[in-house]
């Protein structure tokens, strides 16, 4: 099936949401038998505490000798499920920066109309580390998908990746901040204005909690019989909880998403510094805008 996690980074908690859905399911290896504490011996002991016996020999997925039993009798193999049980915004901070300036001069000596359209790139990106319980062997990888909302040139833009589990890592993507379409300005001969792109620099942590549990059977043999029979499929859960041993590995997935939002364009006269316009690209479908500056 697989697991998905799809963030979506916005101005604030208001607009920011985490969801983590799906499961990663395949047959118990050696090393998840380290992990859950069901080796030979602590699996026999969980046996003889649920069924009353110790049997000669427990298994937890095939091949077994007898013409494998799970074969034989179509019982399921053990098997490991992760799945993610909680996704949470764990806080956002944000904090004004200036991507770009620009100055737009009229040197010629009739009165012009400019476009003072201004952009820029930016990189937004994704950074993950990881606490574990133990180790597991997933082979499979997790989905990722990062929205990235309200940059201004573009709607939204989106991080995409595949990341293996317990390991951590960073990506990024490239996007445009700002408006090519921008504020069309009446400049007086030698009047002169600075475009300002600003936006705000967001940090969002985003926590995955992450629970990893074992189903099926565990293949077991008696000689001589016992109750009658030499083999017996018995649910490795029950099994586990007679013998006190937990069928849970927690593991915890950290990320910090790094974005820009909230872009806007200032006009500021480079004489005075005072700002003669502000323009939202957040907010704006159409442009250019004609601004009169006197």
């Amino acid at each position: 099936m697989g697991i998905d996690v799809t963030i979506n980074a916005g101005p604030d908690e208001h607009t920011s949401s985490v969801t983590a859905t799906g499961s990663i399911q395949h047959v118990i290896t050696d090393e998840e038998r380290t992990t859950f504490k069901i080796g030979d011996a602590a699996l026999k002991t969980a046996v003889e505490k649920y069924f009353g016996k110790k049997p000669n020999d427990a298994y937890v997925r095939s091949p077994t000798p007898w013409n494998d039993l799970y074969q034989s009798y179509s019982w399921p193999q053990v098997q490991t499920v992760l799945v993610p049980v909680r996704s949470e915004i764990l806080g956002i901070t944000s904090q004004p920066v200036i991507v770009k300036e620009q100055t737009f001069e009229n040197n010629s000596q009739v009165t012009g109309t400019f476009n003072v359209g201004i952009s820029d790139e930016v990189s937004n990106s994704a950074t993950s580390s990881w606490s574990t319980g133990g180790t597991l062997s997933v082979s499979e990888e997790i989905k990722v998908k990062v929205g990235f909302l309200g940059t201004g040139a573009e709607s939204k833009t989106t991080l995409s990746y595949s990341q293996s589990w317990g390991v951590g890592g960073s990506h990024s993507t490239t996007t445009t901040v700002g408006s090519t379409a921008g504020v069309s300005v009446e400049l007086a001969p030698g009047q002169a204005i600075i475009a300002r792109l600003t936006a705000s620099r967001g940090v969002m942590k985003v926590r995955i909690s992450y629970d990893a549990y074992l189903i099926g059977s565990v293949a077991v043999n008696y000689n001589p019989t016992f109750n009658g029979h030499h083999f017996y499929g018995l649910p490795v859960g029950n099994v586990m909880s007679a013998g006190g041993i937990s069928n849970s590995v927690k593991s915890t997935e950290n990320l910090e998403i790094g974005y820009y939002s909230n872009s806007k364009v200032e006009l500021v006269d480079p004489k005075s510094g005072s700002v003669k316009f502000s323009y939202d690209l957040v907010n704006v479908t159409t442009g250019p805008l004609a601004v009169s500056l006197a």
